[in-house]
């Protein structure tokens, strides 16, 4: 019966999300060794111990029915430094600020994909020409087909678009503008427009909070932390440069966090040798 209550509230955990299945597996077999396999109710530690090993904190998720559209709506809410990475139905992918919530359907229509922004998120948005991506942010509308740019609609400030590849239209009531890399739409609540301007930022410092290596191989991973981070690594055994990872970084972690979650992650050996050097072995 405790097994059984354990495992429900296991599942519960809403930060598990962010990992493999496989990984996860592996994290309740090690947890339950610990603690239903001792007879010892430590079910605290064990939720802590699992927040060590995710990627990065998330936000809650709730659905709800439209009665417009009686589609299935998804709405990812976050809180104080709280930064998540979605993964939209059409591959879309999304970084959501902290205090911010993004409402999109299960499945898109067949015609385009619209979703609802209130706070600041970053999209690179999957490219279809015959379903333009439509994102509804306060007083602007901006409509994309294929493109990575960032919206900052935050309930008391004033609207802002940065676009940093691709081309972007934002629009009000009053007029629209068009937007290539480089510029900005910034929207002026007294004249309910926006205005284009210039920009030399292309993606906030708020994104790279959360690294995206699903897919990539060890030695990949290890190269874009090397980018922040002054470290070398030797490995005992070449093969394993080209072990394939999935799932997100959560730079807060530090360093040595990160590399311990990629062991973790890849059932591997990533030990400290000193001199900010790591050995990686099997």
């Amino acid at each position: 019966m405790k097994s059984k209550r354990l495992r429900e509230e296991w599942n519960a955990i809403p930060n598990r999300g962010i990992l493999p299945d496989e990984t996860n597996t592996r994290m309740w077999n090690n947890i339950r060794k610990v603690t239903i396999d001792k007879y010892k109710n430590i079910y605290n530690w064990a939720a802590v111990a699992c927040a060590v090993f995710i990627f990065s904190i998330t936000g809650y998720q709730a659905f709800v029915q439209s009665d417009f559209s009686k589609q299935e709506i998804t709405a990812t809410k976050t809180f104080a430094k709280d930064i998540r990475l979605l993964f939209l139905p059409d591959g879309t992918r999304v970084w959501l600020n902290e205090n911010s919530e993004l409402e999109y359907p299960s499945k898109f229509l067949k015609n385009e994909r619209t979703v609802t922004l209130k706070g600041e998120a970053f999209f690179e948005v999957k490219r279809d020409p015959s379903r333009p991506f439509v994102i509804s942010s306060g007083s602007i509308k901006t409509t994309v087909l294929g493109t990575s740019f960032n919206i900052k609609a935050y309930g008391n400030n004033e609207p802002e678009v940065n676009v940093r590849t691709g081309k972007v239209k934002v629009e009000t009531n009053q007029n629209s503008v068009f937007l290539g890399r480089g510029y900005k739409a910034v929207y002026t609540e007294k004249s309910s427009t926006v205005n284009k301007q210039r920009t030399n930022v292309f993606e906030p410092d708020w994104k790279k909070v959360l690294i995206y290596v699903d897919g990539l191989t060890l030695e990949e991973v290890l190269s874009q932390l090397k980018m922040e981070h002054a470290f070398t690594a030797n490995y005992l055994d070449e093969d394993l440069k080209n072990l394939k990872i999935k799932g997100t970084l959560d730079t807060r972690q530090g360093l040595y966090e990160m590399l311990q979650t990629i062991a973790f992650a890849l059932e591997i050996k990533i030990q400290s040798t000193g001199n900010n050097s790591y050995l990686i072995s099997q």
